[in-house]
């Protein structure tokens, strides 16, 4: 109904004059909150108030609810594009760096993760100049419930890129990640551990493997080092002894002359008449 009634033009005017900005972003949450004053809000001048808001010198109550509006804006992939072009990411840097209560990291991170989910939006968090350095230091320094976030996001911007990965290493994240895995919340745990998995996977990826002619040359030398197995004869063995037997046989068998005698006209007896002994 607020709609209909051209409450987006009323909200315009407003803006324009700083004494209303309190007022004008109050109402700007209460209609983010619905599908479909989303959009509207998304396309309209809104966007870039709401992050100068941000940034400037406000209220605290009129800066969250500008992070709180601009956190409902951010679950629309079609509303990043115009988001990072308002300078979203500057914005949030200057809560992250600035003293705050645990409300203000929180929310802060949350609108991160909605960014990171698009690459144009992963693409310019990783080139922004210490945003990476300031999400490690979360993850040593911040709330249980910070680090969760922290490393969701971390995790979220190193899945699928190495240069992040790179360059959350180089801050010295191990020793955090691991306390996180042990004694962080149970989704920060479940990201931590993630995060770690993550990079030995990828440093893994990046060892070297020796050239295949190397790898062959080592197959060949642990197959040349195992003892060879003995084969087996293929008949029985014939000692010495009955060999000489076998030989001594048949040299008298040489020696031996027969004589045959024929019995009736069908039998013939052969019979040793005599052996001469060879030696």
């Amino acid at each position: 109904m607020m709609l209909a009634a051209g409450v987006i033009p009323l909200l315009e005017m407003m803006i324009s004059n700083s004494d209303s900005h309190g007022s004008a972003t109050a109402l700007y949450l209460n209609l983010s909150c619905h599908e479909d004053a989303k959009s509207i809000i998304g396309s309209s001048q809104a966007v870039p108030f709401l992050v100068q808001i941000l940034q400037g010198e406000a209220e605290p109550q009129c800066k969250m609810d500008a992070l709180h509006t601009l956190y409902n804006l951010s679950s629309k992939a079609s509303h990043i594009l115009s988001l990072l072009s308002a300078g979203i990411i500057s914005g949030l840097q200057c809560l992250l760096a600035a003293p705050g209560d645990l409300e203000w990291t929180e929310k802060s991170i949350a609108v991160l993760i909605n960014l990171a989910s698009s690459k144009s939006g992963k693409d310019e968090m990783v080139a922004a100049p210490g945003l990476i350095s300031g999400l490690a230091t979360i993850l040593d320094t911040g709330e249980p419930i910070e680090q969760e976030q922290a490393a969701s996001c971390l995790y979220i911007l190193c899945n699928g890129s190495e240069k992040c990965s790179q360059m959350v290493l180089q801050e010295g994240v191990i020793p955090a990640l691991v306390s996180i895995s042990v004694n962080g919340t149970t989704r920060g745990k479940d990201k931590a551990q993630k995060l770690l998995m993550l990079f030995r996977e990828q440093r893994q990826r990046d060892q070297p493997q020796p050239p295949a002619e190397v790898r062959f040359q080592r197959a060949e030398s642990s197959s040349k080092a195992m003892p060879s197995q003995e084969s087996k004869p293929l008949c029985k063995s014939v000692s010495r002894r009955r060999m000489g037997k076998a030989l001594s046989f048949f040299g008298r068998a040489r020696a031996i002359r027969f004589t045959s005698v024929k019995l009736g006209n069908t039998c013939t007896v052969y019979v040793i008449v005599s052996e001469a002994r060879v030696d």
